[in-house]
């Protein structure tokens, strides 16, 4: 899937983020947009390496844990940077979580 496609398929969608290294949540980050395919995410520190655990928590409360790639990186205010990410793995539970989160939207 192109990076194209996973920026046309976002909606702006303001929630907290954390990268997990390890078992346990450490990086706080801001989420800006949010879709079935990825998200982007604004963070004074870009994840070590291509690919990087990161959770979430949707407005019903329900925690979306997925592995992500680092496809894009642009330059945002002072030391903030925009990250696109692309999910690269998430499990089964997860997924249905997310996928109920964008039916519920759509229906609304």
């Amino acid at each position: 899937m192109s990076v194209e496609a996973i920026l046309d398929s976002m909606v702006d969608f303001n929630f907290p983020v954390v990268e997990y290294r390890g078992v346990s949540p450490e990086k706080d980050k801001r989420g800006l947009r949010l879709g079935p395919f990825g998200m982007e995410i604004s963070t004074n520190e870009l994840p070590p390496g291509r690919f990087a655990w990161m959770g979430f928590d949707l407005p019903s409360g329900r925690h979306v844990k997925a592995l992500a790639e680092v496809v894009g990186v642009l330059a945002g205010d002072l030391e903030e940077n925009r990250v696109i990410m692309r999910f690269k793995h998430i499990f089964p539970a997860d997924r249905s979580i997310l996928n109920d989160f964008f039916l519920n939207s759509l229906a609304a």
